[in-house]
């Protein structure tokens, strides 16, 4: 039999640090020890069809294995798993930190993880995650840089563990219009930096997921989404000048490259920087 699973060779190495994500081509037939790990791992069928069992301890369960559906492994937890079918299989993994599994738990809750009980099954559906996990493999291969990665984690977090631990609702954000205000106004006098969302937090001094749901509940907006309108909107002032580069503007407004300024400029306002140019009064 040939090898298990094998990374994806077209699968780009992107460098974030707030959480893994990897492909895989899994080989029709294979059983597979996993030692226990400290992060909590995401596994998304991308193609195929097989027949799923994992045992933790003496026991064997299985579960049909296709297109959409989601298998979760729990920090700390130790699994024998195989699988039976007449096809390969394509999977997306996702690991996240079991220490940010920890903190949400104790930032939603004030209580620890071990209290909700961490997400582990075989198979289950859940589209929240798939689209989550479909966007993150869109940015990966976009080069999209780690704040997109951070706000991914924080948010899958706080989702499988209310979804998929039995943890009751988060508790709504109080009001909190002067530390957004405080933050909208740091992400605008800083766009041009490389801001994480640990330093957004801590500019509204609150913990980095409560800043994600006190952002999103006073603006409407992810922070993430609020700064690319930002630095959109700082490089259509730009190109309405003569005198810079579209690659200059890229970098004077935060975009890592010409290109990500281009698919971002785009995506706000239907046109190419250099089409908004041409067609920007002189």
């Amino acid at each position: 039999m040939s090898e298990a699973r094998r990374r994806r060779d077209d699968w780009p190495e992107v460098g974030w640090t707030s959480l893994r994500l990897r492909q895989f081509d899994n080989a029709e037939q294979a059983e597979l020890h996993l030692p226990p790990t400290d992060d909590q791992c995401i596994v998304l069928v991308d193609s195929g069809v097989t027949t799923i069992e994992s045992r933790h301890g003496t026991s064997w369960h299985g579960a049909a294995y296709g297109p959409g559906l989601i298998g979760l492994t729990a920090p700390g937890q130790s699994t024998d798993i195989r699988w039976r079918g007449t096809e390969r299989t394509f999977t997306t993994h996702v690991e996240l930190p079991g220490a940010l599994i920890d903190r949400i738990c104790v930032e939603l809750w004030g209580r620890d993880a071990t209290r909700l009980g961490r997400p582990d099954a075989l198979a289950v559906q859940d589209p929240v995650l798939s689209s989550v996990i479909g966007a993150l493999c869109t940015a990966a291969r976009g080069g999209v840089d780690e704040f997109y990665a951070e706000s991914a984690a924080t948010f899958l977090a706080a989702h499988l563990l209310t979804v998929h631990a039995a943890a009751p609702p988060p508790r709504e954000p109080g009001r909190e219009d002067r530390r957004v205000r405080r933050a909208a106004r740091f992400i605008r006098d800083n766009h041009q930096l490389p801001l994480t969302l640990a330093e957004m937090a801590a500019v509204a001094d609150l913990s980095p997921f409560h800043f994600l749901r006190v952002f999103k509940a006073h603006t409407g907006e992810t922070p993430y989404r609020y700064l690319t309108k930002v630095r959109v909107d700082r490089a259509r002032r730009h190109l309405a000048r003569p005198g810079l580069s579209v690659t200059e503007i890229a970098h004077l407004c935060g975009f890592a490259s010409p290109s990500r300024l281009a698919a971002a400029f785009r995506s706000e306002t239907g046109q190419s920087p250099s089409a908004y140019r041409a067609a920007a009064p002189q």
